[in-house]
């Protein structure tokens, strides 16, 4: 037991302090939630129990759309009362590591899929068949589908389905040389920390005429001036703002690292910036509150003498007008 904690403490740890995409500004959230619970049994039929659960979600902590969970709860599984060794009750208590994959989200809506890894302690309630042990732990995995609902800046509610393929057959009184799972599914609320998945216009500053905005959340196709659907998170953050002080006006500015040619590069650089401009005016912007320049590879931040620099210098900036 000691062991299989001391692997999962490790793991949790090496995930939790990874973070090569530094500029997402991960963000992280606590939930609670309550559902039900049927066991998959090959020699009883199941009937529908309680769980609960309590999870803490780092978001976009590993790349975009890609989020880690740390999830701990209270299961039961039980059979239809049919007498005899078919009659029992376990009683579960799991943890878990889960990687959430959100790559459909809006405004509003996140659907995501999730797998992982995690173990959890059984206790057998009613008497068991001979050879069953009574209580025990076990490695199980656990999968499925969800969906997460904005109510507000931090607020959340959450509703999910999944299977949970455990490595035993003890969770029922029978030894039926099959292993022992369970379906779940759960419905509950979530409060996000500090900067929240989903956006809102009053949380986005402009700064005063001048301020310029290097938008790292932004990102093209490699060598192309088609937006990656990710960017969209930062996007709809001006998107509100803009809608709702119509009285702003801003330029974006693009530019490339060293690695084009003079022209490519211009030609790449204004095509971004342009592109950006029609993003907005396609979601109701005016155009005349948009302005586009390409400026190629000039107007480096730092010298292009490393690829983590070049990254910094293949850069979309947003600058206050007016």
């Amino acid at each position: 037991m000691n062991k299989i904690l001391s692997v999962f403490f490790f793991l949790g740890y090496f995930l939790l302090s990874q973070n090569s995409y530094a500029q997402l500004q991960p963000a992280w959230s606590l939930g609670a939630a309550i559902g039900g619970a049927k066991g998959i049994s090959v020699s009883t039929v199941s009937s529908l129990s309680a769980e609960y659960r309590a999870n803490l979600l780092w978001h976009n902590g590993i790349a975009p759309d890609w989020s880690l969970e740390f999830g701990i709860g209270s299961v039961k599984i039980s059979s239809v009362n049919e007498g005899g060794y078919s009659n029992y009750a376990a009683n579960i208590l799991p943890i878990d590591f889960r990687v959430r994959f959100a790559p459909l989200e809006s405004e509003k809506l996140e659907p995501y899929i999730f797998a992982g890894v995690g173990f959890f302690h059984y206790t057998i309630s009613s008497t068991p068949a001979p050879k069953i042990s009574p209580s025990g732990t076990t490695v199980f995995f656990p999968a499925g589908i969800g969906l997460s609902y904005s109510l507000g800046k931090q607020w959340a509610a959450d509703c999910s389905s999944g299977i949970n393929s455990t490595l035993s057959d003890a969770l029922n009184p029978i030894p039926d040389k099959g292993i022992d799972s369970y379906w779940s599914f759960s419905m509950g609320i979530s409060f996000t920390f500090g900067e929240s998945s989903t956006s809102h216009s009053d949380e986005f500053d402009f700064g005063s005429r001048g301020n310029v905005i290097i938008m790292r959340e932004v990102y093209f196709e490699n060598g192309k001036a088609s937006i990656r659907r990710e960017s969209e998170r930062q996007l709809n953050k001006i998107l509100n703002g803009l809608t709702d002080q119509p009285e702003i006006e801003i330029e974006f500015r693009s530019y490339t690292d060293n690695s084009p040619d003079f022209i490519t590069s211009m030609t790449l650089t204004a095509e971004r910036a342009e592109a950006m401009k029609v993003w907005f005016v396609s979601r109701g912007i005016a155009a005349s509150r948009i302005s586009t320049q390409g400026y190629g590879s000039h107007n480096p931040l730092v010298p292009n003498d490393t690829p983590e620099n070049r990254a910094k210098n293949e850069r979309t900036e947003m600058v206050r007008m007016k």
